[in-house]
């Protein structure tokens, strides 16, 4: 079968990094390879084989290609592993008939058959598993990050039944591709509470701030939403569900003055702010900024996986604010209701048209191109880039770059 393997050569992954000092790397340098192997075996006796119809490209996918993710992850992964974790495919059933269904793609104590299971596992909280190194698979974060699972850039994996999100025939492919996504964006909004009535800030509109955008307004109706884009499709797209008000990132600090009727110390250092950010970019200027616009004693969560950078720690120190993280799902707590965060996104997932956010879909056969496409996105007026594995695809033949 046909896969994007990455694979570990060191020689690869320092020429990549070395480029990207300098200017953009080229996919074609990168560890990322398409090459035949064989269908990955079942691990046991709750393991199915999965069939991807549509998988996106993700901006930790994006870090791994172009060497810029953090070190810390290395011992999370194992290689080879085939890339992909945002899935939308199908699996037989035990009638016979094929069902569709979205992979959550964690690789827990669960999925790993590890008993007794560690402490978040069993308290609800998968996303904190600490044994992604044991069981009867290697270790991986998640699949996309394993060298047994294979992964969603490719014709075929294998699933543990408790990754298997089955998903309603109201809900098409270019919907669902979106929902692991978009689980993340609930889980991040779900982390400040059940609708509150304040003001949110939320820095970057590419994929995971539009879908921030969404979750807040979901779940947060009466909360102000402030939110930074840089290009005019993703201002368009922010309103569309449910900013506020959007602004250019040089804008927040003055929107940040605003809202408290604070006292400016210079053009980026309100003297008050929002009680609120999420930064869903992760870079070391986001990170300082969240950190400027945010009032004392605020709360400032990371959505988007930061990488290896210097940040000025300052005014976290002196307005003692709170820097934390918002990674993957698990399950909620909403109105006293326990529930699954993929439940959640795929109940508020009905009215907002995740499709949207869908700019192209590539062949497999076209990687880079669509790497290419991913890592420009922005200035291309796209959002998100997916591959296709369905039959009869035509290169770019959704929505035709937006």
């Amino acid at each position: 079968m046909k896969a994007l393997v990455y694979e570990r050569n060191v020689a690869r992954f320092a020429a990549t990094k070395l480029m990207g000092v300098v200017s953009r790397p080229k996919v074609a340098i990168s560890p990322l390879r398409l090459i035949d192997i064989e269908p990955p075996k079942l691990p046991g006796f709750h393991w199915i084989r999965f069939f991807p119809r549509l998988s996106g490209i993700c901006g930790s996918d994006l870090a791994t290609i172009t060497s810029n993710s953090s070190r810390y992850l290395e011992d999370f992964v194992s290689f080879p592993f085939v890339m992909g974790h945002e899935v939308v495919g199908e699996y037989q059933a035990t009638d016979g008939s094929m069902k569709r269904a979205v992979l959550i793609p964690s690789l827990t104590c669960e999925v790993r058959g590890i008993e007794p299971r560690c402490r978040f596992c069993e308290a609800g909280q998968p996303q904190r598993c600490q044994l992604l190194h044991l069981g009867s698979i290697s270790r991986g974060l998640q699949t996309g990050f394993c060298e047994e699972t294979s992964g969603g850039w490719s014709q075929e994996l294998v699933a543990h039944s408790a990754q298997l999100f089955d998903i309603p025939d109201t809900l098409s492919d270019e919907d669902a591709v979106l929902l692991e996504p978009f689980a993340c964006a609930v889980h991040a909004a779900m982390s400040i509470g059940n609708d509150l009535n304040t003001q949110v800030a939320v820095i970057g509109s590419g994929t995971l701030g539009l879908l921030t955008i969404a979750a807040l307004r979901a779940i947060h109706p009466n909360a102000e939403i402030i939110a930074t884009a840089k290009y005019p499709h993703q201002r368009e797209l922010a309103i569309e569900l449910g900013a506020t008000v959007v602004s250019a990132a040089s804008e927040l600090y003055r929107q940040a003055r605003t809202i408290r009727s604070a006292q400016m110390l210079g053009p980026d250092k309100p003297t008050d702010g929002f009680g609120i950010v999420f930064d869903a970019v992760g870079s070391s200027s986001t990170i300082e900024q969240a950190l400027k616009v945010a009032a004392p004693g605020a709360d400032v969560i990371l959505i988007g996986m930061p990488k290896e950078q210097k940040v000025d720690l300052t005014p976290l120190w002196m307005k003692e604010i709170s820097i934390r993280g918002s990674y993957a799902y698990g399950n909620e707590n909403l109105a006293g209701e326990r529930v699954s965060t993929f439940d959640l996104a795929a109940r508020f997932s009905q009215s907002i048209g995740l499709s949207k956010l869908l700019s192209a879909t590539y062949r497999l056969d076209d990687y880079e191109m669509a790497i290419e496409h991913a890592l420009n996105a922005g200035k291309r007026g796209s959002v998100k880039i997916a591959f296709d594995m369905r039959k009869g695809h035509i290169r770019e033949s959704w929505n035709q770059q937006r």
